[in-house]
């Protein structure tokens, strides 16, 4: 649609997606990274949602510089994200705010996803209909580089929405 409508706008998306998709599959090939890796792989795929979504998508990435160094497994919040948009956010007309933090709390690394959006259903699970495949994969991913050390949780956000909290060591 965009490249008749506004071609400007198609050719930075096309050249966004480009460099995501370069980006990812370097990424998928290496065991750990950087989460300042994490967070720019986040912002790649996060400005290719906000050239589809427009104003409907309101972000704010938040990490610490002193925590960018520490390393984890490539592409772990992006499934997080990705549910937070498909299922929280998309589905509203209004759209909302997504957003992504990191703190070290108490000698652990805590990661969220936030999202204002349409909020879990009755089973905890995001309310539109999905696969649970990304919800499956950063579980099995924590549970193989951290083993019981790994904490995940997604939760109703107090207010509405939801948030996906993953912790590790720091």
């Amino acid at each position: 649609v965009l490249i008749k409508l506004r071609p400007d706008e198609a050719q930075k998306m096309l050249d966004r997606l480009i460099d995501y998709l370069r980006a990812t599959l370097q990424a998928s090939r290496a065991t750990e990274h950087a989460l300042a890796e994490e967070f720019e792989r986040l912002s790649d795929y996060l400005a290719l949602m906000q050239l589809r979504m427009g104003e409907r998508l309101r972000v704010a990435l938040d990490l610490p510089g002193e925590l960018a160094g520490i390393a984890v497994p490539p592409l772990l919040l992006q499934p997080l994200v990705e549910n937070a948009i498909k299922h929280g956010l998309e589905p509203q007309v209004a759209g909302g705010e997504l957003c992504v933090t990191a703190r070290r709390i108490a000698g652990r690394l805590v990661l969220e996803v936030l999202d204002s959006g349409a909020g879990l259903g009755n089973t905890g699970a995001p309310a539109g209909p999905g696969t649970g495949f990304g919800l499956a994969q950063v579980r099995e991913r924590l549970a193989q580089r951290y083993g019981e050390a790994a904490g995940f949780e997604l939760a109703p956000r107090c207010g509405g929405g939801s948030v996906a909290r993953i912790e590790v060591p720091a």
